[in-house]
């Protein structure tokens, strides 16, 4: 049943590239974005780029960044990919660059190239944004058809969005494979990535501008392996990251149903005593008061909590999705680490927006996504994680028939207007 639902999920995705795009009155696309009648949100609608690029999805690709503004990605998977930025005080939405354009002035734009999705969420390191480029998603040897990875950079003050593998040998950072997750080490001044779909890790050296495989634990027991979609590194430069699912058929909980490591001095290593209630591989998470405290969670709602004095480790439950077919891609956790929001994708229909209490464990059914907005109704994809602005709201983004839809969420007003009713509906004017 689990794949019946992805191919679903896979066939909606590629039908996107059809939908028509959400615009102005006079035409053009709002990049201002517009109030949602919930009175608790605001919407923006992905615009097209100068060289043509409809966006319709998003995947795993909004986040905050250290400048104070949001950035989300939008892609067409099918030719190609761009980075958008959101002033949180403005509400300006600016695309800020796309791969073909930037490969293009670099040169390094085969013919016949595509880079189908930014899959990564965009990853701020030492004043730049970075994102990865992803051709083929599937688990099978689809991807050494085409050429590796690129990785790209916004540098937020000079305002360039720039192709970053130009300059390695072959004007890409591997031979072949995608980047599906990211995690900078800033100390080291290094980004890591983790690759579909040998789930092989990557480090890029920013200094020099070099990328080295670093490949993969020797336990893993296939090819291909459904890579996780998260990865952090500790205080003490250690990075932790995750793999498998069981839509790459049955896995030995021995080899994945816990964390794994890499560390710069050792090399790779298990944490056995980190331990997943199955073999899951996490698909969002997002790290509060400097690192010292991380939640997680996988595709099915198990929520974890990282905690770096120790480090240790610890189960805190599962999200009560309503329905055990549908999948949690969107999760974004309160600053006082109380609450964890989070949405439905599929299965559940229409999709839900719940509070997760991470002191009980409870979960708590807030409302239809669509109830913010009748823009959102039909769109049943959903993603983000720890994209919250200085003003403590969030934003996720919403894929669907008119486009990507990237929604902006007042938690605090959202919570008050559930007094009075449904708090995705605005509440009733009293006299």
């Amino acid at each position: 049943m689990r794949l019946v639902i992805l191919f679903i999920a896979l066939s909606f995705s590629i039908s996107l590239a059809a939908g028509s795009l959400v615009a102005a009155a006079d035409g053009a696309p709002d990049t201002h974005g517009w109030a949602g009648q919930s009175g608790v949100s605001w919407h923006w609608i992905l615009p097209p780029t100068a060289n043509g690029l409809q966006p319709n999805q998003s995947w795993h690709a909004i986040a905050g960044a250290g400048d104070g503004a949001i950035y989300v990605a939008g892609m067409d998977h099918l030719t190609n990919s761009a980075l958008y930025r959101i002033d949180p005080e403005t509400r300006a939405l600016v695309s800020v660059g796309d791969a073909r354009a930037a490969s293009e002035a670099a040169g390094n734009w085969t013919a016949g190239e595509t880079v189908e999705k930014f899959h990564t969420r965009p990853l701020w390191h030492k004043g730049s944004v970075y994102v990865a480029s992803m051709n083929r998603s599937s688990l099978n040897s689809d991807y050494l058809d085409v050429r590796g990875f690129h990785w790209y950079a916004y540098e937020a003050q000079q305002k360039i969005f720039r192709d970053l593998s130009a300059v390695e040998p072959g004007g890409a950072s591997a031979e072949h494979g995608n980047i599906v997750a990211t995690a900078s080490d800033p100390k080291r001044n290094r980004i890591y990535g983790a690759s579909v779909p040998t789930a092989d890790l990557f480090l890029y050296d920013v200094a020099s501008g070099t990328t080295k495989n670093l490949g993969r634990p020797a336990t893993f027991d296939r090819p291909y392996v459904y890579t996780g979609r998260v990865m952090w590194v500790d205080s003490r430069g250690r990075l932790y990251f995750t793999a498998g699912n069981p839509i790459n058929g049955a896995h030995d909980p021995a080899i994945y149903a816990h964390v794994y490591f890499y560390d710069p001095d050792t090399g790779f290593g298990e944490r056995t005593d980190f331990k997943l209630q199955e073999p899951r591989a996490l698909e969002s998470g997002q790290c509060l008061d400097k690192g010292r405290r991380c939640v997680f969670t996988d595709d099915a709602g198990h929520i974890y909590l990282f905690e770096d004095a120790g480090p240790s480790w610890r189960y805190i439950g599962q999200i009560d999705r309503q329905n055990q077919w549908s999948f949690i891609w969107m999760m974004q956790v309160s600053a006082d680490a109380r609450t964890l929001f989070a949405s439905t994708s599929l299965g559940v229909k229409p999709s839900v927006l719940f509070a997760f209490d991470l002191a009980t464990g409870v979960t708590r059914p807030l409302c239809r996504i669509g109830d913010l907005d009748p823009a959102l109704a039909g769109y049943e994809i959903h993603t983000g994680a720890n994209a919250w602005d200085r003003k403590g709201r969030f934003y996720f983004a919403s894929s669907g028939p008119r486009g990507v839809i990237v929604t902006r969420l007042d938690p605090a007003a959202l919570l008050r207007n559930g007094v009075q009713g449904s708090p995705c509906k605005a509440p009733a004017k009293t006299r």
